[in-house]
């Protein structure tokens, strides 16, 4: 890291345990069907389960997609009744405390997104974070070249989840929202200008996309894909009736799946192919081990427009 005297001990080696490959030939968990406390339980567990990643008394942070307030069924931010679902496989795993956390330019969305309905969790709105409350990062490497404030509590945690949406994006822009895109939401728009936290797009997306990855990948994550989104995303898609939960600890080769899954390829999505090759996971098919479907059959094709 290039500020590593900068910053405490736990948050440096977080980071540079992002950097490193852990699972040559990792395994990526499926869970099919409309039950979403099922199809999700069934994905984390074909995944390898949470067990040995959360320990006794462990602080565990969620990060959905709630890109803007949004009903479930309309297939643009995450649905609550999966994060519940994860919530209920934490709890049992011993964890302390829970805290989901999401930071979007329309501030605290929980309630419109009926995130309120969970049980078992603290609620965080990281637009709140000043910087006091935030650590200001560059990882090794850094593509963008710029410190970036990530807040205290998602570094802090002793574990990260995140739970993304399966759904499409412009093309000129990510391409895709999935895992990787999904960790785009920590930084606080307040210190990234109007909008869409308009300073990272023109710094580059994709490479902040990588550069936030790098500063902490998430330890394990899911996509919730029961009901994806197609179109032109991430806010105006159409809801389709996916029925599939995706689930393990590399978010490269997740992202990968769900891409061949949704009918592109990464070419077509630039901060995955980029995000592999700057050692993130592993973005080759043939050697990611998919446990729960055979996918060949399945398989969509998304629109984006």
């Amino acid at each position: 890291m290039e500020n590593v005297k900068q910053i405490p001990v736990h948050v440096a080696e977080k980071m540079r345990r992002a950097l490193r490959i852990t699972e040559p030939e990792p395994i990526v968990g499926i869970g099919l069907g409309s039950d979403y406390g099922e199809v999700t339980r069934t994905a984390v567990k074909n995944a390898g389960g949470l067990e040995s990643i959360i320990k006794e008394n462990a602080t565990v942070v969620i990060k959905p997609n709630l890109v803007k307030p949004s009903l479930p069924n309309e297939a643009v931010t995450t649905d609550y009744r999966i994060v519940q679902e994860v919530v209920n496989m934490v709890k049992e795993c011993g964890a302390g405390k829970i805290i989901i956390a999401e930071s979007t330019p329309y501030g605290n969305v929980f309630e419109e997104v009926k995130f309120n309905l969970i049980s078992g969790a603290e609620l965080f709105n990281m637009e709140e974070c000043g910087e006091d409350d935030c650590y200001k990062l560059k990882p090794e490497g850094s593509l963008t070249g710029e410190e970036l404030f990530i807040p205290k509590r998602y570094m802090d945690a002793d574990v990260v989840i995140g739970v993304a949406k399966l759904k499409t994006h412009s093309e000129y822009d990510a391409g895709v929202t999935l895992s990787l895109k999904n960790s785009f939401g920590v930084p606080p728009t307040r210190f990234y200008g109007i909008g869409y936290k308009e300073q990272l797009h023109l710094w580059g997306l994709k490479e902040a996309i990588v550069d936030i990855n790098k500063i902490r990948k998430p330890d394990f994550v899911i996509i919730d894909g029961i009901v994806g989104g197609e179109g032109d995303g991430p806010l105006l898609v159409r809801p389709v009736q996916s029925d599939i939960v995706l689930a393990g600890t590399d978010p490269v080769a997740v992202d990968m799946v769900a891409l061949d899954f949704m009918g592109f390829i990464i070419e077509e999505v630039r901060h995955v192919k980029l995000a592999a090759e700057e050692g993130l996971g592993i973005a080759d098919l043939n050697k990611i081990n998919i446990v729960g479907a055979d996918l060949s059959p399945l398989k969509m094709k998304f629109q984006r427009y």
